[in-house]
């Protein structure tokens, strides 16, 4: 069975795949923002590891990366935190929260763990198909020199579906330099989570009335962590599809590499470095 650290496990997507890998008896490491909420997963499932972090700052990706300092290897990290606010939010360190929440803390989570996950271990980002295209329409660009939008420039879907490209172009980026990993993104589906609790109840009650319950969300990330075929590239949901042009332009991906690098104050090493 493999040890799987999964990020963002307390409630929506992320509990209800904390779940599924326990029934298949995997080792597991689940994180949470929230004490009260992991207090409350660690009861459910006693045999798990549940530490509370927040993964949105440096110093909860430490106290993390403290924590399984002895664990002595991670087969499977599963980015899964997701944040979506109606009005502009920053990090206490000063980072737009949807940044830091779907970028930064992958990049860190991965500089700060990687040198537990072997060859052969998986990395699975949960993205979203809002990589292509904002809820209003549009198209989704990215600008490397100026990766975090400020308060005048916060639009909350078109900021949300930013912070996803460029987690995308990380995972595409990630992978070229540790070829002895398996990195994937994947779109779960619309799913029915309280990812958007923030918005007008009927801004949230239109979409949810076709959105899928949380434990379908959780079945492709489950199917990707552990599935018996090493998967690469982008998932929608179980089918590996292309994603938006955009996010294959690698010079654009180095750029954002090194903008990100900076910003995180933290690198991550090419194999063999």
């Amino acid at each position: 069975m493999s040890t799987v650290v999964l990020v963002g496990a307390t409630s929506g997507i992320g509990r209800r795949a904390a779940e599924q890998l326990s029934a298949a008896g995997h080792r597991l490491v689940l994180v949470g923002r929230d004490p009260e909420r992991a207090a409350a997963l660690a009861k459910q499932l006693p045999d798990a590891t549940v530490v509370a972090a927040d993964v949105s700052v440096r110093s909860g990706v430490e106290r993390l990366a403290g924590e399984l300092a002895a664990a002595g290897r991670i087969d499977v990290l599963i980015n899964n935190a997701g944040v979506m606010t109606p009005t502009y939010q920053e990090t206490p360190e000063g980072v737009e929260l949807n940044l830091a929440v779907h970028h930064l803390a992958p990049w860190r989570l991965v500089a700060a763990l990687g040198e537990l996950i072997p060859a052969g271990g998986r990395i699975v980002n949960v993205n979203s198909e809002g990589h292509r295209s904002p809820m209003r329409g549009g198209t989704v660009r990215i600008d490397p020199d100026r990766l975090m939008d400020g308060p005048g420039e916060f639009d909350p879907f078109l900021t949300y579906s930013r912070s996803k490209l460029a987690n995308l172009l990380f995972t595409y980026e990630l992978q070229r330099r540790r070829p002895d990993w398996h990195v994937v993104a994947v779109h779960p589906g619309v799913v029915r989570t309280d990812l958007g609790r923030q918005f007008p109840r009927l801004q949230v009650a239109a979409i949810s009335a076709f959105a899928l319950p949380a434990r379908k969300g959780a079945e492709p990330v489950v199917r990707l962590a552990v599935g018996a075929e090493p998967p690469t590239g982008y998932y929608d949901r179980f089918s590996k599809v292309r994603s938006s042009r955009i996010s294959y332009d690698e010079q654009l991906a180095r750029r954002v590499w090194a903008a990100t690098e900076e910003l995180a104050a933290v690198r991550i090493l090419d194999k063999g470095k």
